[in-house]
């Protein structure tokens, strides 16, 4: 039976079915530009209010994760540790690693403000390898550490331009006290009585409402205070609330925890203070910290005005001398300039070029009599000649 034109071997095609594992996914160009734009502006924030880039390993000792997790790993990817035989386990979460990493830095000075960037691996989602920015601020153990946390991430969402998000704040305390009164299940599943109606609602941080529970005053102590802090560095708390009766999503959080999330209801960002953590490992060291998630935060950011994506050449001339001298030229001057190097019909290389984004697409031939103009890549048409003069004078 004669092959048809572009099918693949039955064996070819089931390799490329297997190429890509389930649970990873490939990230295309325009895809990168923007990741990469995003963490810009969140490693310029973080810097700005002093926190320092550390890189993590992905791989650590399995017993570090259960050691501080306090439970069996069963959805996380391991290995074993060719050397010594040890089961070492990818990056399932960060804190843990901050743990680790911070007692063995003993030259460490307080409050320590660190961040990093990576991904962490785990199989009970969609994404089981997941791309995020994490920072901690180690150390400090006042409610001042965790309005600091929860400011530079609204400082740094205002920036970015988002809108139409919400901030639920929780606290360890709260959560202890509501189920030693009514009982972890009836939290959990927020099992409706007239006596747990007051915890089920959420309390604007801003308002009143929440300061008349029934709730241990160090926990509403340390409301006031944040709402305090929050207002005296000018943020708003208009889209922040408090939910007594929220679960901590980690089991090691230990004081107030918060979640951000957007109007579709993914998470963009979350944290909170986790000095039990240290504790497991017998260590008195008070921390707080924060994750952004970079994929949702990714689908909420409106994309603004792209900057100037270079310049497109293609050189219809025999030799291609002077496409490679203007690709230098342009490149001097630190313009990205990318050349049309595939022989096809001047038609096909304009579309390849708007395609890739570019928003300047110079063509080398005999045109007009100059020998080289400038395509707009919205018409197709000649256009943008100041820029083509600059080119002239240039070559």
């Amino acid at each position: 039976m004669k092959k048809r034109e572009g099918e693949y071997p039955k064996t070819l095609t089931m390799a490329v079915k297997k190429l890509l594992p389930y649970g990873v996914k490939d990230y295309y160009p325009p895809e990168v530009e923007r990741l990469n734009y995003l963490l810009g502006e969140i490693e310029k924030e973080l810097k700005l209010w002093g926190y320092r880039e550390i890189k993590l390993p992905s791989l650590e000792y399995k017993e570090l994760f259960e050691t501080t997790l306090g439970r069996k790993v069963k959805d996380g990817f391991s290995v074993k540790d060719c050397s010594d035989g040890e089961t070492l386990t990818f990056r399932y979460d960060f804190t843990p690693q901050i743990v680790r990493f911070v007692l063995h830095n003993r030259k460490r000075v307080y409050p320590l403000r660190i961040f990093y960037k990576g991904e962490t691996y785990k199989s009970g989602r969609q994404l089981w390898e997941e791309p995020s920015v994490g920072f901690e601020l180690v150390g400090a153990s006042s409610v001042e550490a965790d309005a600091e946390v929860v400011a530079l991430i609204k400082t740094l969402f205002e920036k970015l331009g988002l809108k139409n998000y919400k901030v639920v704040i929780g606290h360890r305390g709260a959560y202890d006290y509501l189920t030693q009164t009514f009982g972890q299940e009836a939290v959990n599943k927020k099992l409706f009585t007239p006596q747990m109606a007051p915890y089920l609602k959420t309390y604007p941080l801003e308002g009143k409402g929440w300061e008349n529970l029934n709730l241990p005053q160090e926990v509403l102590k340390e409301l006031r205070t944040l709402r305090e802090l929050l207002e005296a560095y000018q943020i708003g708390s208009e889209n922040m609330l408090f939910a007594p009766g929220a679960e901590p999503e980690r089991d090691y959080y230990s004081g107030i925890f918060f979640r951000f999330i957007s109007q579709k209801g993914q998470t963009l960002a979350r944290g909170g203070r986790y000095d039990r953590l240290f504790k497991r490992l017998k260590e008195d060291i008070p921390a707080t910290g924060g994750g952004i998630k970079l994929l949702p935060l990714l689908e909420s950011v409106e994309e603004r005005e792209k900057p100037s994506k270079g310049v497109y050449i293609i050189d219809t001339t025999p030799d291609k001398v002077l496409g490679w001298k203007l690709a230098k030229l342009l490149r001097e001057k630190g313009i990205k300039a990318e050349r049309d190097i595939v022989a096809r019909d001047i038609d096909f290389s304009v579309k390849a070029a708007k395609e890739k984004g570019y928003d300047r697409i110079v063509v080398i031939g005999k045109v007009n009599g100059e020998g080289i103009y400038v395509l707009d890549p919205q018409t197709g048409e000649e256009g943008v000649k100041d820029f083509a003069k600059e080119l002239l004078k240039l070559l």
